[in-house]
């Protein structure tokens, strides 16, 4: 498990920054910017939640209760996906210079 996906498993995932809607608006009055200083103080508290999360996974990685997936297995994942994205077809071409077959997780034979 990637430190990325242990965050989001805990609820703390990287889309929980901000609010799209403030993008809208003029927040020059009073009433704006209070709720900019909302916004920016949860922020905070995500982001501090996140730290502590961090440090959290690095220790359970550190005592063997969870293992960082390789390379490899990262490569594997990507490549995966949707073959229109750039990134899966770098994927899938890093992985078969290394001579793992991606669609059966195995090493290609022959």
């Amino acid at each position: 498990m990637t430190e990325e996906e242990y965050l989001a498993s805990q609820g703390y995932g990287r889309y929980g920054f901000g609010d799209v809607a403030l993008a809208k608006g003029n927040y020059r009055n009073r009433a704006g910017q209070a709720i900019l200083r909302r916004q920016n103080q949860k922020d905070i508290e995500y982001s501090n939640r996140r730290a502590s999360l961090r440090a959290e996974y690095n220790s359970k990685v550190r005592s063997g209760e969870i293992r960082q997936p390789s390379r490899v297995e990262q490569l594997i994942r990507t490549a995966n996906g949707n073959p229109d994205n750039e990134a899966v077809r770098a994927a899938r071409r890093a992985l078969e210079k290394r001579g793992v077959n991606w669609r059966s997780n195995g090493l290609i034979s022959g």
